[in-house]
Order: structure tokens, then sequence, then C-alpha cells
């Protein structure tokens, strides 16, 4: 039996230049009675695509609650190419003062927190939230083109989205550096101490 689907009509696209557009439901999720019974609210949502001409299908199962942790917050390589971070974190250091010194570091780090993330969100041109928004726009103007038969729009839009892609992988690398930093040197010294044993 068919899952049905939340989403998009079709499941696969093609955009040519002539700014014609071919749009078609290839994909699906089906299922057996027993899978009915065990997961009765199964919901397979059509995602978007950015890179590929098909788009994911993610798949729900009914009562599957993934609990949400606490933003870590971390400090962005990319803030720095802005002189609004240095400004930002000297007001929010010398606005902190305590009697005890080291409650006074500690309010500090917490001021400089509290400011970044603020500044971050309203100054600072956020990656994320504007990736999220040409997303949802290219999403609306894909319905539009098959509605119309013309995709330029699209296509521009596309272009758009990969290049915040970019910009959001390289947010990411900072962050699988940290990570390495991190953990990654636990390893070398492993295996220098299991080279030091055999010599």
């Amino acid at each position: 039996m068919d899952l049905g689907f939340v989403g998009p009509k079709y499941t696969w696209s093609k955009h040519f230049e002539s700014s014609q557009s071919i749009w078609e439901h290839l994909d699906r999720g089906l299922a057996t009675n027993n899978w009915f019974l065990r997961f009765p609210g199964t919901k397979i949502y059509h995602l978007h695509y950015y890179s590929s001409d098909h788009l994911p299908l993610f798949i729900n199962l009914f009562g599957l609650e993934i609990p949400g942790k606490r933003k870590v917050f971390r400090f962005e390589e990319m803030w720095l190419s802005d002189d609004k971070s240095g400004e930002t974190v000297e007001a929010a250091w010398t606005s902190t003062e305590s009697p005890n010194p080291s409650s006074t570091i500690l309010k500090k780090v917490a001021k400089c927190e509290q400011d970044l993330t603020w500044w971050n969100n309203n100054c600072f041109e956020n990656v994320r939230r504007t990736l999220a928004d040409k997303k949802k726009l290219l999403a609306a103007t894909e319905v539009e083109a098959m509605r119309t038969e013309n995709n330029s729009q699209v296509r521009l839009l596309k272009t758009e989205v990969n290049v915040l892609i970019d910009r959001e992988s390289r947010l990411w690398s900072q962050r699988s550096r940290v990570l390495w930093l991190s953990k990654g040197d636990s390893n070398s010294k492993f295996f220098h101490s299991k080279a030091i044993k055999r010599l």
C-alpha cells in the first residue's frame, strides 16, 4: 500500500535553459499491512533538494519525537571579517564589573556570548537564516514555475542557494577543525605511545 506524502507533488525535476521544465512523481513509499499495524501514523515528507534532481524522502513514524538540545555558543571565524564583532566584544567586556575577580571573568564571558548572539541574529548576515529563507523562496518559485512553465527564476535561485550552501560548508569546516583539535590529537597520542612501546 502507498504511504502517501506531505510536500510537493513531484519527486524529480529537470530544468532546461529554454525555460522549460519536467516535473515527475517518480519516488514513493510503500508498506505492508503489518507496517501499518505497527506504525499507524507513518508520514512521508518530500523534502527540497538543492544539488540533485531528486527530492529526498523523509519517513517519520508516528510518536517519534527527538528532544531538542540547548544550542551551544560558538565564536564564528567569519565574524572577524566585520569590525563590529570586535566592538561588540569590547563593549560587553568593559560593561561587566564585580568585586570578585573570578566571577567577573565568568560574567564577562557570558555577556560576550549574549551580545555576540544578539549581534549575529540582528546585525550580521546570518548565513543559515538567509539560506533557509532562500530555500523557502525556491520552493514557492518552483510551484509558480510549474504553473507558468518558466524556470528562469528557479535556476537563478538554485545558484544563490548553492553559493549559500558553500558558505555554510565553511562554517561546518570550522566546526570539524575544532573537533579534530579536541579529538583528533588523542588518536595521534595513542598511536605514538604504541609505536614507542614497540621500540
